[in-house]
């Protein structure tokens, strides 16, 4: 017996099923968070975090050089000995262009092999070189928001670090950075023929005099710039190892605090103290916002950087995304079942929020075209068929 060959009909079901799926996959992409954190109390004060950006402004400014650059570095001793009087400490010196400087290490848990670096700067800006008043563009700017609140927040996270030290499966290095902002921006230097990140280059150039190369080794560097202003809303920093930074936005993002770390991101490339660690092959990401151009945040570089422009929820919201990171990898905790990006050896650019929107509106007309085609094509596929049919009939 001769059997027929049987072709069978497009079913529009099935065609329908798959256009939306690839049209659902294009979409969501972005916005499904596939990282879980553990689930653990959080106990970041921002009061205390505030009270810290007020005492670091009211020092004066933090000029390098300056007699309240070195109070300000005073201020992180102290503040470290009354959390526990035998925290290690290393004030490394150096000298930028005859001015003496000085950068501050503080380091808990130095049985521990492996090292988190969290790293932020001090030194305010010695003008204010992109205000709109003419007249203010050569007097200091307090540096609230740019330098004081990052520090602020690794002073707290030292305070609650070390209540819970002994749990705790790595070292952590607190690290203050001076000289990172005196370079030229748009308005000129803010001390003559200085560059950018002048601090974080030397302590990188003789970090090996800081730790034992041999026993031990870095994990990442986490840098804080930034992060205490109003409307707070970080970018896609992108010298950052983006496996590490995106992890930090899916924490962030799984703490509530989807505005702060939106799905839909600016992104650029900007030059701070984490390039010095990222140039020495240590994965590192820098929480920082978009300062250029930002009308929500438009006090950069001008005498309004102070401190009524800092917002404890800013504060918050960066201390706590940090505390969680590290309890989500470090915290000896039983039943601890996260999934991250460790050892963030991947490193892609971001696309960005513009060409991640065009994609997603690429993919979206692709499919509806492929439905929209398959619609207006199914009565010829039919009649192909049922005259295939009629001639194997007869």
């Amino acid at each position: 017996m001769h059997m027929k060959k049987r072709y069978p009909m497009l079913n529009i079901k099935s065609v329908t099923f798959v256009v939306v799926f690839i049209i659902s996959v294009s979409f969501l992409f972005i916005f499904i968070d596939e990282l879980q954190n553990i689930n653990v109390g959080l106990n970041f004060n921002a009061d205390n975090a505030h009270d810290h950006v007020v005492n670091q402004t009211s020092i004066g400014y933090r000029i390098p050089g300056t007699n309240e650059s070195r109070d300000c570095t005073n201020y992180f001793v102290a503040e470290f000995q009354d959390i526990d009087v035998n925290f290690n400490y290393t004030l490394h010196n150096f000298t930028i262009h005859s001015t003496s400087c000085q950068n501050a290490l503080f380091k808990l848990n130095m049985d521990e092999k492996n090292i988190i670096v969290l790293g932020a700067h001090y030194d305010s800006r010695a003008r204010a070189t992109k205000d709109p008043n003419p007249l203010n563009r050569n007097i200091p700017i307090q540096g609230a928001n740019d330098g004081a609140s990052g520090c602020a927040v690794l002073l707290e996270l030292a305070r609650v670090f070390n209540q819970i030290k002994d749990n705790l499966s790595c070292q952590i290095w607190f690290v203050f950075f001076d000289a990172e902002d005196q370079g030229s921006d748009s308005g000129g230097y803010g001390m003559d023929g200085w560059n950018w990140c002048e601090g974080s280059q030397k302590f990188v150039s003789e970090i090996d005099t800081f730790y034992n190369s041999s026993v031990e080794y870095f994990q990442c560097m986490l840098l804080l710039d930034m992060v205490g202003g109003v409307n707070l809303q970080f970018i896609a920093e992108q010298y950052s190892t983006s496996s590490l930074l995106d992890e930090l936005f899916d924490v962030g993002r799984q703490l509530g605090y989807n505005a702060e770390f939106p799905a839909y991101r600016s992104s650029n490339s900007i030059l701070d103290d984490h390039v010095a660690f990222i140039n020495l092959g240590i994965p590192s990401a820098d929480l920082i916002i978009n300062f250029w151009n930002n009308p929500s945040w438009p006090y950069h570089h001008t005498v309004n950087d102070d401190i009524t422009s800092i917002s404890k929820h800013s504060l918050e919201v960066t201390g706590k995304t940090i505390e969680q990171f590290i309890y989500n990898y470090y915290l000896n905790v039983s039943l601890n079942y996260y999934k991250g990006n460790f050892p963030w050896v991947s490193d892609l650019n971001s696309l960005g929020t513009e060409i991640n929107i065009l994609i997603g509106i690429l993919c979206g007309i692709i499919g509806v075209s492929v439905f929209i085609s398959y619609l207006s094509h199914k009565e010829k596929i039919r009649t192909h068929f049922q005259k295939y049919k009629d001639k194997r009939k007869s």
